[in-house]
């Protein structure tokens, strides 16, 4: 197949969320990378992978280009801090902390128009069901870019890597954090990725504690490789469990006093919890692979 896939490098500094684009090529397809700065494309793909909201003008570029290929679409997020309830019970973009938020009214009338839609969680397929009606989601999980450490240990500080969104939780970690006088590192993705590299490889363990995450954070599962316990929220939006299952920590979502809780206990026995992950490496790298990402991308498009 000669594919394009439309995708925009993430930060920090590295591409972390997509899938290497090699395998695909290594298994015999022609495989064409449009994102900012690359040569414009100029053959016909017979299919193209829209990787996000970030590049859906980019995809209608190309679907005007070539209006009878078929079109699938990678949902990273939906969540509902986006929308408020407008006239009649429509639906309509909101986020008034985010003035430059991506429209997404305009993104549902792209995913309307695509032959499946792929999301990287369950609850994020429910929320494209709720918001725009659309129920031919199917969930895929996203590849790790997992990565051996030389310099792994426990500094002793709690870390948490996630970008400050309008989530009704934001500020339970910092604030639980003072309460309890446990030393917290949040990078928000503001360090390069080698210094993101050894936050990460230096702390005790990571916290997911958000209402609604699509993925809970990757990082949770970079973190896992180098043995580092999660305590996660278990919300019903929150995609953690999607990714970690049995393996994560979890809390009561809506129970502050139970959250502060679960970090005094993690900070007591991360040491016995690290010693449970000795699988975490052939875990991450068999169920994580850019390799199995694409493969499961492979068999929707030829069953969708």
């Amino acid at each position: 197949m000669n594919i394009l896939v439309v995708s925009r490098v993430s930060i920090p500094a590295k591409d972390r969320t997509l899938p290497a684009w090699e395998h695909l090529r290594s298994l015999g397809h022609h495989v064409m990378v449009q994102h900012p700065g690359s040569r414009d494309i100029t053959v016909k793909p017979d299919a193209i992978i829209s990787m996000g909201v970030t590049v859906m003008d980019e995809t209608f570029q190309f679907m005007r280009i070539w209006p009878g290929v078929p079109m699938f679409a990678f949902n990273w997020d939906c969540y509902e801090w986006i929308w408020e309830k407008g006239h009649g019970g429509t639906r309509q973009a909101k986020n008034p902390n985010r003035p430059n938020e991506y429209n997404y009214i305009k993104y549902g009338s792209l995913l309307s128009r695509a032959k499946e839609i792929w999301v990287p969680s369950d609850c994020t397929g429910r929320r494209t069901e709720q918001w725009y009606g659309l129920k031919n989601w199917h969930t895929i999980l996203s590849a790790v870019p997992y990565w051996d450490y030389p310099d792994v240990q426990d500094k002793g500080y709690i870390y948490c890597a996630l970008r400050e969104i309008p989530d009704p939780h934001w500020g339970w970690l910092e604030k639980a954090c003072k309460e309890l006088n446990l030393p917290l590192v949040m990078t928000q993705h503001e360090k390069n990725y080698e210094e993101y590299q050894q936050s990460l490889a230096h702390c005790s363990f990571l916290v997911s504690h958000c209402y609604e995450l699509s993925t809970g954070g990757l990082s949770l599962l970079e973190g896992y490789y180098l043995g580092k316990p999660c305590l996660l929220s278990n919300s019903e939006w929150h995609g953690g469990w999607d990714y970690m299952g049995e393996r994560a920590e979890y809390f009561q979502w809506d129970d502050y006093d139970g959250f502060k809780t679960g970090l005094i206990q993690m900070m007591r026995h991360k040491r016995e919890m690290r010693e449970s992950l000795r699988d975490g490496q052939d875990w991450v790298r068999k169920t994580f692979s850019d390799e199995v990402m694409i493969d499961k991308m492979l068999k929707r498009m030829q069953d969708a």
